[in-house]
């Protein structure tokens, strides 16, 4: 730590003179004692919002050497601020300690900038509605204004028969259909174990895979009784999904989140580990097995995990039967989860991969991908043409 803190320090040592954080002047300080001097300072007092509302406690739990790892970090925030770096106007006390786990600068810097970018595009987005809904309250002050006093307007903003069906209305309907499902639907898993393997943002992809899995499952004429199995409640892969579904843990809410492992809530016997790992297939669907998907986002990490934990435990596995029925073009043969998902929803009605496996991206099959470098040539081959004349 000590050793990046000096190369911290050697890169933006302008930037923390004009910050007051050292002398501009040098003094013969040791290493030791410049570094507990600047840890002592209080970050709190740099020119900018950004660390006003960070909460010590609930970061650090008392840990001292967090709260020196802490404050490195809010001042290296500081200076890739003044040097021209993306950095979010605000971060939050979860954004803190997602810093705090990040191992390498880079990373760090990688992560802000994705976080500032988002936020800019949550401010374009807010003066567009913001926009949108003045232009469309004077297209109806206009419209108000122009019709004739005494006359019944009909259609949109005027009378109407219909009865207007709020998004309410129609999220408790389809909640009803899981809850038959919960009741008397075939049992599918969710294995939510593997969040030690995934960095922050495979987490966070992995648990915005996850709302598109409840989202399409709900949607589904025939969905499955859903059970996220080895949920850890305090990880960040679950917290994320939570703010996506803020009644995910309320009792009525239909779907099963489980501490436990699967083990200990469905028979051995009828488990199906899907890895595609494995060498066997999935070639027939039987509707009396629990299937269990791993969420994993494995972009880094690519070590058949799924296969390991299923033949330690003993499990059946297969893996869906992508080269019998597809003709692999490009791209790695790993499918997201919720596209995983609509795969076996389709396959529960239909007992059909050829219509199951629609769900596959069209860019991974070698078709659409011979087409597409076809006409790649042949425009280039135009454009060189008109380049020699």
């Amino acid at each position: 730590m000590l050793g990046k803190f000096r190369k911290l320090l050697g890169c933006g040592r302008c930037v923390l003179v004009q910050s007051g954080f050292i002398p501009s002047k040098p003094v013969n300080i040791p290493h030791g004692v410049a570094l507990r001097s600047l840890l002592s300072t209080k970050v709190e007092d740099a020119p900018v919002d950004l660390f006003q509302n960070v909460d010590y406690d609930t970061l650090t739990e008392g840990d001292e050497n967090l709260l020196k790892k802490l404050k490195l970090i809010m001042l290296e925030v500081d200076v890739m601020r003044q040097e021209g770096h993306a950095v979010p106007t605000a971060i939050s006390t979860d954004r803190w300690r997602e810093l705090l786990i990040v191992p390498s600068r880079s990373q760090r810097m990688k992560q802000l900038r994705f976080w500032a970018i988002n936020e800019k595009k949550k401010s374009k987005d807010k003066d567009k509605k913001a926009r949108k809904r003045q232009e469309r309250l004077a297209l109806l002050d206009e419209q108000q204004s122009s019709s004739d006093e005494g006359h019944i307007k009909y259609g949109f903003n005027g009378s109407t028969i219909f009865l207007r069906i709020y998004d309410s209305a129609i999220d408790k309907w389809n909640n009803s259909r899981l809850v038959e499902a919960m009741m008397f639907g075939q049992p599918l898993v969710i294995d939510c174990s593997y969040e030690k393997y995934m960095n922050i943002k495979e987490a966070s992809n992995s648990a915005l895979q996850l709302s598109y899995v409840f989202a399409e499952n709900r949607a589904h004429v025939s969905p499955f009784n859903v059970h996220f199995c080895n949920a850890d409640r305090n990880g960040l892969m679950m917290s994320k999904l939570h703010k996506m579904i803020p009644t995910l843990y309320n009792d009525d809410f239909p779907v099963n989140v489980i501490e436990k492992s699967y083990l200990d809530v469905f028979p051995k016997e009828k488990l199906v580990y899907l890895t595609p790992h494995c060498r066997e297939e999935l070639l027939t669907y039987n509707h009396d097995d629990v299937y269990i998907i791993g969420a994993m986002v494995d972009k880094v990490n690519n070590e058949p995990l799924s296969l390991a934990k299923a033949k330690a435990e003993g499990l059946r596995m297969a893996k869906l039967p992508l080269d019998r029925y597809l003709d692999w073009g490009m791209g790695t043969k790993s499918l997201t989860i919720n596209q995983v998902m609509s795969i076996m929803l389709d396959m529960k009605v239909t007992n059909n991969w050829t219509k199951a496996l629609k769900h596959v991206p069209q860019r991974k099959i070698k078709e659409e991908n011979e087409k597409r470098v076809e006409r790649t040539k042949k425009s280039n081959k135009f454009s060189i043409r008109q380049l020699y004349r």
